[in-house]
């Protein structure tokens, strides 16, 4: 299996060298598709867990869609990354924005102060049962997505789930790494690893949790990443840890296709959309613009098999749209 994909990594790669690149945008306006939301949540019986999540669908698009999953940060909702998720759909992907009961918003909900989000935000992810309750939150999810797409299904027939992606920010891009692979706890001891995803966009990632190896953590991680920080995306709950932390999975991943975005004056909470608790900033419209370039350029690239999104995403595309705004890296 691991040999498969990367051999298709290689041919796709291969291909976009014969597609001339172009410096345009890469589909950085609203796509054709009007953007239907739905709330529901979903009940895990074997678990007696409740998962919320939040739909966006585009409208009377034709035939099943690619999918993305979004896992959202320690102290966020289904709500977070909601610019991402409307860009998506609009151009014809199914965004599935899932919530964590226990890291969500409830942790926080009804605290005054910034002191006191913080200490408890900080309780919430040290309880082991917080983190694994999201790890497996993620593979559930898929399978419901697979009932509702089945015949008789809510969605039956409009999820094209061979074509599926993972992504998260902050807490929710551990939840991402983790999906895709990583291995958690002392030597590597476990794994959650969902083998349906294709592809993955940590936003805002950090360095293995526990006391694991960096070679132990990445070793069986094989899908294609796209990794995005900022040079101000400290972490909130340790000011002392450098932004440049969330560099290291990028260049320990042994894995090809792997990533690497970096805006300017970038921070924290500008991936997930800042929510209801923050005020915008004045570059937020600007950095959600490339981050939705760039992440739809990936997607396309590695879950539709698009030659021209990956010839932008590699070439002078993408380098020519972030300008001076943000750098990218990657790895073959």
């Amino acid at each position: 299996m691991h040999a498969a994909r990367h051999v298709a990594a290689l041919l796709l790669i291969l291909l976009a060298w014969t597609v001339p690149a172009t410096a345009a945008p890469y589909k950085a306006d609203p796509g054709p598709f009007a953007v239907e939301s739905v709330l529901g949540t979903w009940h895990d019986a074997a678990r007696d867990r409740d998962v919320p999540y939040k739909l966006y669908l585009p409208a009377g698009a034709p035939g099943a869609r690619a999918v993305v999953v979004f896992s959202h940060g320690l102290g966020g909702s289904r709500e977070a990354a909601g610019y991402l998720g409307q860009h998506l759909a609009s151009w014809g992907y199914v965004a599935v924005h899932i919530q964590h009961p226990g890291s969500d918003e409830s942790v926080w909900a009804g605290l005054v102060g910034r002191e006191a989000v913080i200490a408890a935000l900080k309780e919430a992810v040290k309880d082991v049962r917080v983190s694994l309750d999201r790890f497996r939150d993620v593979p559930f999810v898929v399978d419901q997505l697979e009932l509702m797409t089945a015949p008789g299904g809510a969605l039956a027939g409009r999820l094209d789930l061979t074509r599926l992606g993972m992504s998260g920010h902050s807490f929710g891009a551990v939840s991402t790494m983790i999906a895709a692979g990583q291995k958690i706890g002392r030597g590597g001891r476990y794994q959650f690893k969902e083998p349906r995803f294709k592809a993955a966009i940590a936003y805002s990632p950090n360095k293995p949790m526990g006391r694991v190896s960096l070679e132990e953590a990445y070793t069986d991680m094989t899908l294609p990443m796209l990794h995005f920080t900022g040079t101000e995306d400290m972490n909130p709950l340790d000011p002392d840890q450098p932004a440049s932390d969330r560099q290291i999975p990028f260049r320990t991943i042994p894995a090809p296709g792997q990533y690497l975005i970096v805006i300017q004056g970038g921070d924290h909470a500008v991936f997930g959309g800042r929510e209801r608790r923050d005020g915008a900033r004045p570059d937020d419209a600007r950095d959600h613009r490339l981050i939705q370039e760039a992440s739809i350029a990936f997607w396309d690239a590695y879950l539709s098999g698009d030659a021209a999104a990956l010839a932008w995403l590699r070439g002078e595309g993408a380098r020519t749209e972030l300008g001076e705004e943000a750098t990218i890296e990657m790895r073959n």
